[in-house]
């Protein structure tokens, strides 16, 4: 089980993605292909970022893709800080 960081409420929530998604934090091998842990979108590990709300229970956050990132992720942010 993954944890999401929900920008509003300022917590911790539990977050599942599909089974047959390969969601990580860490390839030895930028060219292997992961799913984005937001959309699910395959893409390369060496052009993914790092998510700033789906992470481990230590904080390292998931691969997730570039749209994810730029417009999902920084606008929640963002807004959650206007609030």
């Amino acid at each position: 089980m993954l944890q999401r960081f929900n920008e509003k409420k300022r917590v911790y929530e539990p977050y599942q993605v599909p089974d047959d998604w390969h969601v990580t934090t860490y390839e030895t091998d930028m060219d292997t292909i992961v799913n984005c842990c937001q959309c699910g979108r395959e893409v390369p590990f060496g052009e993914c970022y790092t998510s700033m709300q789906v992470q481990t229970s230590v904080g390292f956050g998931y691969a997730v893709c570039e749209r994810c990132y730029y417009d999902k992720e920084w606008p929640e942010r963002e807004e959650a800080r206007r609030a």
